[in-house]
């Protein structure tokens, strides 16, 4: 509790360690990520180590699927991760690794006391959006994640909640991934802006969306390089951040909303995490416009469009996006999509996290007490469900 409020982190992570791919299937092992080092680092920063997987190094500084991340470090040595960023507040020291893959939710949960964070949902790296092509190796994966995560989760599932991973390229696997992370107390199902180069409204994907919901788990679209054809336009870590991990969030709000995804599924709820909010000022009143014109043009270029306007699926309550603290536009956001539908992040362990987020939230004399509050968690609490 912070300054007298409760507060839902909506978005946490687990940082990428080898624990968490400890049970993949024996005819995949050999396939599993390892661990390699640069011998000649000279200019590479602290990117000397990485995962290795599937012909793929991440993360890298240069070239094709460019990002940063994760190094393997931490996880080689067990040592306190250096690649976190110190905290604001001096009450708070570096977390050890053990709270950051959490191998030790002990340390996790003296992180989020620190933070004044009731309750926590983590998210899996945004390498799991890279690792592979491969749908079988991608799901045996996803499915060792959760089995993992899920596990450590309930050393005390009040407060240390999970997403799991979905593996929409391998619809059956998908399905059976989402009844084993119900099994392991999962509060929402995790995918990235799209399948690989597929929508998340592509019709193959019904069958897992049909469990979804049966499940009735909502879905969490998190920032990450999902899109194979922005890898190559990515070659630095900067560009990866903005282009390849950035902008596929309108494809999935295309997806939602004008993909029709939404319509099929009406009580679907769905959250954009990591991508900051101030996107949707832009995205809804463009797609509104475009679908006005369909409308008034009629055939051919009114050929499935929407059935409502983009607006109304964005205030509809299903549709929830966390915010920054400091984001200067969050008022004409809440406007825009209602103040019942934004959620509250640290990113913690994440060298991005803040960590008086929570506080400057409550410090905004542009927010009500009742939008702080609902903010901080009653938002959260109606998406995920009472801890």
């Amino acid at each position: 509790m912070l300054h007298g409020h409760r507060v839902f982190d909506a978005d946490a992570h687990v940082v990428v360690s080898q624990r968490a791919w400890a049970d993949l299937p024996e005819r995949l092992r050999a396939r599993r990520p390892r661990p390699v080092h640069v011998e000649d680092a000279e200019e590479m920063s602290g990117y000397k180590t990485s995962w290795f997987c599937d012909g793929v190094v991440i993360p890298h500084p240069w070239g094709e699927r460019a990002q940063p991340g994760n190094t393997p470090r931490g996880s080689l040595d067990l040592e306190t991760f250096p690649g976190v960023a110190t905290m604001t507040d001096s009450r708070v020291s570096l977390m050890q690794f053990g709270g950051q893959d959490l191998s030790d939710p002990d340390e996790r949960l003296k992180i989020m006391d620190q933070m004044g964070i009731d309750t926590s949902v983590v998210y899996p790296s945004t390498f799991y959006a890279i690792w592979t092509t491969d749908p079988e190796l991608e799901a045996a994966l996803y499915r060792s994640y959760n089995r993992y995560v899920g596990k450590a989760c309930q050393y005390n599932a009040k407060r240390l909640k999970f997403s799991g991973l979905l593996p929409l390229r391998h619809p059956d696997e998908a399905c059976r991934a989402i009844r084993e992370m119900r099994e392991l107390g999962a509060v929402a199902a995790i995918t990235f802006s799209t399948a690989g180069e597929r929508l998340l409204s592509d019709p193959a994907f019904s069958p897992v969306f049909d469990e979804l919901t049966r499940a009735r788990l909502p879905l969490c679209i998190h920032f990450g390089a999902s899109y194979p054809p922005l890898w190559n336009l990515a070659r630095t870590m900067y560009m990866g951040n903005i282009l390849s991990m950035s902008v596929p969030v309108f494809m999935a709000f295309f997806a939602i909303t004008a993909g029709g995804l939404l319509d099929r599924y009406p009580d679907l709820k769905v959250a954009f995490l990591e991508f900051g909010s101030e996107w949707v000022l832009y995205a809804v009143p463009r797609m509104d416009n475009y679908l006005t014109q369909a409308k008034t043009n009629g055939l051919p270029y009114a050929t499935d469009v929407p059935v409502r306007m983009i607006e109304d699926y964005a205030r509809s309550g299903n549709i929830y996006v966390a915010c920054e603290a400091e984001d200067r536009v969050l008022p004409q956001e809440i406007e825009c999509i209602g103040e019942d539908q934004i959620l509250f992040a640290s990113d913690i362990p994440h060298p991005e996290m803040r960590e008086n987020a929570a506080a400057e939230i409550l410090e905004r004399n542009d927010l009500t007490d009742i939008q702080k509050r609902k903010i901080l968690w009653d938002n959260a609490a109606r998406f995920f469900g009472e801890p």
